[in-house]
């Protein structure tokens, strides 16, 4: 199994235990500061958002930029996050500068270019910055000496880092993180954001890639033997990120639904998965015995191209993680597995009317395990993830199926796969 990223395991022992007392003190001395006034809209040109690890989190936060455009009808919005997500920020034209941090290099680069990122914010004079990290002190921290005019921030008993903001949000584990995202920039709890937001049918601004990427996606499609130019396409994604590996569902189980796939039905499937990610997709294909009627793009195509992709796929069937809310945003229906992680927070929403998402989740009495205030870290009751486990592939199957037929149904069911 791949471990990890070390720089982001390292980074998360540092912002917890020496974060926290950084934040402590911090904390202290901002108390003898005189409070901030409330902004008028008017008077609010230049927004930032704060947002690092997460590029599913990034595409969930997309409600907020047309509500940040109503609130502030004349505020540029500027984003900073690591530079493995800019390609994706790329797609949404309305956001103004992009301030990038790269954490490949090792944490004393990565201080080093975030000591350099704030002082050029510090030059913007930003107005208002919207911290959309849960719980790390790292991006409260930032926020702070960035020096806006006002902060906002989540915050939860028992954390220092909310009180390194001018206004502080309590994180709702029982909303979604799209509604979490809205009710911050509203920065007051007794005025909660309606729901109705985030369920619409259009709720996630859509992103298209350029017609230039479908068709360089192509020709990686047609270099396999296996590809059907006239039949729909369904996409699986084995993977899960680095942050939470344990929200894959288990490789035997993809195989089997990829031999059943193979042996039922006249369609494309297509695997995919990222360059560090493809000898683990090989994997799974070995096992299959089916790789030779599948095509692998794992490895092989650009996140602009998967949004490429997406937008010419039937069906996608993807564990809990970034993949599925691309493939949302890009008008695609999913087959969403979720375990260790709550779809009541992280759900896949809708970019078009004709949109369907199945979601498979078992509710255990131990799901889930995996919460945004301990910065993800897995605490299963069990040696293997029963929650994954006990997903079927007959069951996922059958989504399949279901999604692949043109009759409507609901846009969006949570199957208990018991």
């Amino acid at each position: 199994m791949r471990e990890p990223r070390r720089p982001y395991w390292t980074a998360l022992w540092i912002d917890r235990w020496i974060g926290t007392t950084i934040c402590a003190l911090l904390a202290l001395a901002k108390r003898g500061l005189r409070a901030r006034k409330p902004l008028a809209s008017q008077d609010v040109e230049r927004v930032l958002l704060l947002k690092m690890w997460g590029m599913g989190s990034i595409v969930l936060a997309s409600p907020l930029f047309e509500q940040i455009r109503r609130k502030y009808p004349n505020a540029r919005i500027d984003f900073v996050t690591l530079s493995e997500n800019v390609a994706i920020l790329d797609l949404y034209p309305g956001l103004g500068k992009i301030f990038t941090i790269d954490l490949g290099r090792g944490i004393p680069m990565f201080l080093l270019a975030t000591l350099r990122t704030i002082l050029a914010i510090r030059r913007e004079r930003y107005d208002l910055i919207l911290d959309l990290e849960f719980f790390t002190r790292f991006s409260a921290i930032f926020s702070l000496f960035a020096r806006p005019r006002r902060s906002h921030g989540f915050s939860a008993k028992g954390k220092w880092r909310g009180r390194l903001h001018d206004v502080e949000v309590p994180f709702n584990a029982y909303n979604h993180v799209s509604l979490n995202f809205l009710d911050l920039l509203q920065g007051d709890p007794m005025d909660p954001v309606d729901a109705a937001i985030v369920e619409s049918a259009t709720a996630l601004p859509a992103i298209s890639a350029p017609e230039d990427r479908w068709e360089s996606c192509q020709r990686a499609l047609r270099e396999e033997a296996a590809f059907l130019p006239d039949e729909p396409i369904v996409v699986v994604n084995p993977n899960a990120g680095d942050m939470a590996l344990e929200r894959r569902w288990p490789p035997e189980q993809v195989a089997e639904l990829l031999k059943h796939l193979c042996a039922q039905r006249n369609v494309n499937v297509v695997v995919t998965g990222s360059k560090s990610e493809r000898e683990y997709v090989e994997s799974v294909l070995h096992t299959s015995g089916v790789g030779q009627r599948v095509v692998n793009l794992a490895g092989r195509i650009s996140i602009v191209e998967l949004v490429a992709l997406f937008q010419h796929t039937t069906v996608c069937v993807t564990n809990d993680s970034g993949p599925l809310h691309i493939a949302s945003a890009s008008g695609t229906s999913t087959v969403a597995l979720f375990g260790p992680e709550t779809p009541i927070l992280y759900g896949p929403l809708r970019s078009r009317d004709e949109q369907r998402h199945a979601v498979h989740y078992r509710k255990l009495a131990c799901s889930p395990c995996m919460f945004v205030h301990d910065n993800k870290v897995l605490s299963c009751w069990f040696a293997q993830a029963r929650c994954m486990t006990g997903i079927t592939p007959a069951a996922v199957l059958a989504s399949i199926d279901e999604l692949l037929a043109p009759a409507k149904v609901s846009a969006l069911r949570v199957l208990d796969t018991l």
